[in-house]
């Protein structure tokens, strides 16, 4: 009995359905825009969540309003003392129990997420930082907002990502959204959002990192004003620079501010020292920390909570300078005492705070003095506020856009420039790191950033070392050194003693110094003639720090030890097998060093190998679909093999099965095969007419 063949007609309309099916598989680049827009949905509502919640708070604390020193001072003392001690004794516990990440201005805790553990963070953080900080800034901590919003939307976008179950370079990248849209919604500016997370967080303008962070930011300040209106976080009067005369004395207040900056940064984290050697239980510190705040807002309410309120009027030149002037330590003080005893809360307010106060006493001095040169102290006022922020964050550019989208003024954009540039330029001849990265620095941990970092920071020295190479006994003689170099072509052994711990090295140029002396080869040993190990890695250590000392060092390979308390040699790790890690990570990332040619809807991933060979990533045609591998017969007609096939699921997710020869082709699936050079072109040209080989007519399509 014979099947007959489907008709025509059938099969013409299969192929269409499977162009049309084909057309429209979202790449990735649209998985991650339309996933960063839900992000930014849930940011953008998180941070109205917050907001409510601080209100609440407020309420019960000290009354409903924006004012909050007038809301303070009436207060009778003894309340003013004991609300931040209350506050405290809510928070320690919660924190210390619930979330010990929440502790603190958390974009550290963010930054660590991303680099050290892949993007994961857990989603109880959220949780609890929203109620911590909320807590927090109601009863008075003197903290700001976007810190703990930033990391609400990062654990909110890493939450997502892991229930989809992205890779560690989607969650980095979904992080990089929540931050964003939290900044955008906090704040009511979308660009600064956009820019904290690209220069701060991530420090990658990728266009595929750049536009989901976009749209995360759009969507979530969209969010936002449609709840808490478009209004600017600071209405100021409007700003003019009369004359040019008045940028050098802008450019003074940024040198000052910069030196004010490593003062904020360096006695926050002495705070928190002193505080960690405190010998009481971590969830009691707070309350403690809260006593001094109390005592603090008897004579200073207006370092209480966020502190907006005193900021506008600052900026409205309503504040005389020597309170301006003695605020800036108060504040200092304020910020010390919450952050540094394990309050929860952010630094972006108290830094617009203290540059703001600075930079209204410094105008209204230089206006005592130049009466007509300066006539807006608020300018200055304004201009502090963003120079603060660029400096400790390190990133100016973000901190002039801040202040630019919260004021809505752009007259003072050039003196905003040249302070915020000032203020970092004096901030970094004395300091290195930036608020965020001081923590890591302190603990010994080097952050790099980038897609090239988060390739090689996920896979580790004894994955790839080879184990047992070649080494030289530090008794072995000349001769047996000389015949090792002669019979191979490594350029270095390595030199072990009896207990197989690593002593050092004998380069090929040792040798060839000694070749013309006479009867050394039995008198002359290799403890003789050893040099000095520059640099040793351990089996756990990761292959970005290795690629990085081999490059410091210029040598083709590394020794592997055991660890650092018991050097006993285990092994080496390559140049060349560090980087064929990261070429095959490219390839399955898809992210960057792809070779993409496209035409007809189908999309061809090649990574070029030495000789004559390459792997090829390619779509298989809609004849191949429902057909096993052994029907297809790849070897034995194209001289090819198959090593993988991925699937991919419709939020892109890729599975990757085994090459079983019964294994039928479906739809949507991708097939990694390796072959000659022609022998692929070949089956691209069959496979699509209008390849053609060895050109790109089809990237300009």
């Amino acid at each position: 009995m014979t099947t007959q063949s489907p008709p025509e007609g059938y099969s013409r309309v299969r192929r269409q359905l499977f162009r049309l099916i084909e057309r429209f598989t979202p790449d990735e680049t649209t998985i991650m825009v339309i996933v960063a827009a839900l992000v930014g949905l849930m940011g953008g509502f998180g941070a109205i969540l917050f907001r409510w919640l601080v209100d609440l708070f407020q309420g019960l604390a000290i009354g409903h309003g924006e004012d909050t020193v007038g809301l303070v001072e009436p207060l009778p003392i003894w309340l003013k003392i004991l609300l931040p001690v209350a506050g405290g004794l809510v928070v320690g516990p919660l924190v210390h129990f619930g979330a010990r990440e929440a502790k603190g201005h958390g974009v550290p805790e963010v930054m660590g997420a991303m680099i050290f553990k892949k993007g994961v963070i857990r989603p109880v953080v959220a949780a609890v930082k929203i109620v911590a900080s909320a807590l927090t800034i109601a009863f008075g901590g003197s903290v700001g907002r976007e810190g703990p919003i930033v990391q609400i939307g990062a654990a909110m976008g890493s939450t997502l990502g892991q229930w989809l179950r992205f890779s560690p370079q989607r969650l980095r990248t979904l992080i990089g959204c929540g931050a964003a849209a939290g900044i955008a919604a906090t704040f009511n500016a979308p660009i600064a959002g956009v820019f904290f997370a690209l220069e701060i967080l991530m420090r990658d303008f990728a266009v595929r990192t750049f536009s989901p962070v976009i749209v995360a930011s759009v969507v979530a300040t969209a969010v936002s004003r449609e709840f808490l209106g478009d209004t600017p976080a600071f209405p100021v009067p409007g700003f003019v620079i009369h004359s040019a005369n008045e940028l050098p004395f802008y450019i003074l207040l940024g040198l000052l501010v910069g030196l004010v900056g490593v003062l904020y940064v360096r006695t926050l984290y002495a705070s928190e020292d002193a505080f960690e050697k405190l010998p009481v239980p971590e969830w009691i510190k707070p309350a403690i920390g809260g006593l001094g705040l109390g005592l603090l807002f008897v004579l200073f309410p207006q370092v209480y909570g966020v502190g907006y309120d005193s900021m506008v009027q600052a900026l409205d030149g309503g504040m005389v300078w020597q309170l301006m002037a003695l605020l800036v330590l108060v504040k200092l003080v304020a910020v010390n005492l919450t952050l540094g005893s394990g309050f929860s809360g952010g630094i972006f307010a108290p830094a617009l705070f203290l540059g703001g106060m600075l930079g209204g006493a410094f105008g209204s001095l230089l206006q005592m003095v130049y009466p007509t040169s300066v006539e807006s102290v608020g300018a200055f006022a304004m201009v502090g506020m963003a120079a603060m922020v660029g400096a400790v964050t390190g990133g100016p550019l973000t901190a002039i856009l801040i202040l630019f989208e919260m004021t809505g003024e752009y007259h003072v954009m050039l003196p905003l420039m040249l302070a915020s540039i000032g203020a970092a330029l004096v901030y970094r001849s004395v300091m290195k790191d930036s608020i965020f990265t001081l923590k890591f620095s302190r603990d010994g941990r080097q952050l790099e950033f980038g897609r090239e970092s988060a390739l090689l920071r996920d896979h580790h020295v004894q994955d790839i070392m080879e184990v047992g190479p070649h080494t030289i006994s530090l008794r072995d003689d000349f001769n047996h050194i000389l015949n090792l170099f002669l019979s191979n072509d490594d350029e270095h052994y390595y030199v072990v003693d009896d207990q197989g711990m690593l002593a050092g090295l004998i380069g090929i140029n040792d040798v060839k110094g000694l070749l013309h002396e006479k009867n050394l080869g039995r008198v002359l040993i290799a403890s003789d003639i050893i040099s000095p190990v520059a640099h040793v890695v351990a089996r756990q250590d990761n292959l970005e720090d290795c690629l990085l000392a081999l490059g410091h060092k210029d040598t083709v390979d590394l020794p592997v030890i055991y660890n650092v308390d018991h050097p006993v040699l285990v092994g080496t790790v390559s140049r060349r097998a560090i980087l064929e890690v990261y070429n095959r990570d490219v390839l399955h990332h898809q992210d960057m060093g792809i070779h993409l040619v496209t035409g007809e809807g189908r999309m061809h991933d090649c990574v070029e190998l030495p000789e004559t060979y390459k792997v090829q990533m390619l779509q298989p045609p809609e004849s191949w679909y429902g057909r096993s591998l052994k029907e297809l017969e790849l070897r034995k007609t194209y001289r090819i093999s198959v090593l993988a096939i991925k699937h991919r699921s419709m939020f892109g997710n890729v599975q990757t099965e085994v090459p079983n020869p019964d294994l039928s082709i479906r739809l949507g699936d991708r097939l990694i095969v390796v072959g000659e050079i022609m022998d692929l072109d070949k089956l691209l040209t069959e496979i699509n007419p209008r390849f053609f080989p060895g050109t790109k007519e089809e990237l300009n399509e």
